[in-house]
């Protein structure tokens, strides 16, 4: 990876694999990152993720934090290695969590407790298995749209392409409207998260996590954070942590975060495991090419 200054992408909950940590144990930057979330947390992420099992991985309460620490760790790791203070990041989803801590508006243990905040706050909201969201691939948002007015329950909460959406909200519905476009879809299908993310059903938690994070005094940003609402950039510390906080409830518009890229102009690079974003951003724009830092950097 060139010095050169990039916009960094953070992936979100989902793109956690075992094995994904091979080759950064011998990174003093990524070591620390996971111990020091490892003693925050009291998981064993590290473990989950060098040898699973995969359903270890993928529980609700290690997956986010999992995936926040690695993101965090390579973007560390990278930059004792030399790479150039970005131009800007975004996150898609809980991978805004991990911008917060890559550009020192919030420690890691701060981000690590938002995620411990909605995890505890939404299961007392919601009954287990209750509530949840699901995946649409292939379909256009207009059919899209139509297919929620005969669910008024659903909310559309990503808008991750041109024809790839999630919806939240109860799971009987979520499973009725699969049904529904199933047959129209390229794929189809319900995500490995317990909670209606990125909509209304979120908001009434949004005071008690304030109220948990009240003692949290942002930064003001190393670079500027992109929201993954609207697309606008967040130059103060203030600004980007109050919508970290809001973001559970606010909906993922991928396709304004791809418009705010075009016009930095800064290359790209996804920093996470796997290439979620890279093809998040291909499909809103054909043009846009997204190099990867989950490759260790040669010392």
């Amino acid at each position: 990876m060139p010095a050169s200054a990039h916009t960094l992408l953070f992936p979100g909950q989902g793109t956690e694999a075992v094995g994904m940590a091979q080759g950064w144990e011998a990174h003093d930057a990524w070591e620390g990152t996971l111990r020091a979330a490892e003693a925050h947390t009291g998981r064993p992420l590290r473990q989950a993720m060098a040898k699973g099992p995969q359903e270890l991985l993928r529980q609700q309460r290690l997956a986010p934090c999992a995936v926040l620490a690695h993101s965090v760790g390579i973007y560390r790791a990278w930059r004792a290695a030399g790479l150039a203070l970005p131009v800007a990041a975004a996150g898609h989803s809980m991978g805004f969590y991990s911008a917060l801590v890559a550009a020192e508006v919030v420690p890691l243990e701060a981000a690590l407790d938002l995620i411990s905040a909605v995890e505890d706050l939404s299961e007392t909201a919601f009954a287990a298995g209750a509530m949840g969201m699901a995946f649409l691939i292939g379909v256009s948002e207009l059919d899209l749209r139509r297919a929620l007015l005969d669910h008024p329950e659903l909310v559309l909460s990503n808008r991750n392409g041109q024809a790839q959406f999630t919806a939240s909200g109860p799971v009987p519905a979520l499973e009725s409207l699969v049904r529904d476009l199933g047959p129209a879809a390229l794929k189809t299908g319900l995500l490995p998260v317990q909670h209606p993310l990125h909509g209304p059903h979120m908001a009434p938690l949004l005071p008690g996590i304030s109220r948990r994070l009240a003692a949290v005094q942002p930064a003001e940003p190393a670079f500027p954070l992109i929201s993954h609402f609207d697309g606008r950039l967040l130059g103060t510390g203030q600004a980007a942590w109050d919508e970290g906080i809001a973001s559970v409830a606010l909906p993922v518009d991928w396709l304004a975060v791809v418009a705010r890229l075009k016009v930095l102009g800064a290359p790209l690079a996804e920093c996470g495991h796997g290439r979620q974003l890279a093809g998040l951003t291909r499909w809103a724009d054909r043009d846009l090419a997204v190099a990867s830092l989950q490759v260790p950097p040669v010392r």
